[in-house]
């Protein structure tokens, strides 16, 4: 006869549950600082076209949704601008004039950014826009 073996409850395991959680909670407590400073879509759609004639920068927030900002009317009267986007479980897509070069300065984290125009820009009329903030689980697409 054998002896009884110890029964093994298997606990469940929540580690993914956990960092999606911390993830949301995190991109809620972001989303509560940063309220009013730009464009943001939650679980939903931001579509913006911007013409402005003396582009400065902006702020763009897609969590669990998409942002598309367009840009190709707008014009620069210094030589950069600062465009912070966050895609969290979501896309950003930026679309800029032909001129306009695009140097990312954000972070990726199982994300990615993406430019995916024809050619970049020459002469000395070039302007520089800056892409800042963060693509976690999302992408920020720049397009002409």
């Amino acid at each position: 006869m054998q002896p009884n073996q110890p029964s093994l409850n298997p606990r469940p395991s929540f580690g993914s549950g956990i960092i999606v959680g911390v993830i949301a909670l995190l991109a809620f407590v972001y989303l509560a600082d940063h309220a009013g400073r730009g464009e943001t879509a939650v679980f939903g759609g931001v579509d913006r076209h911007i013409s402005s004639s003396d582009f400065h920068g902006a702020q763009c927030t897609a969590i669990f949704g998409g942002c598309k900002i367009d840009l190709r009317d707008a014009q620069m009267q210094g030589r950069e601008a600062v465009l912070d986007t966050y895609a969290i479980f979501g896309g950003v897509e930026i679309r800029v004039p032909e001129n306009w070069e695009v140097v990312n300065r954000g972070m990726a984290i199982f994300g990615g950014v993406s430019d995916h125009r024809r050619q970049p820009p020459q002469g000395p009329d070039t302007k520089t826009l800056i892409l800042d903030g963060a693509a976690i689980f999302g992408g920020v697409s720049v397009k002409d």
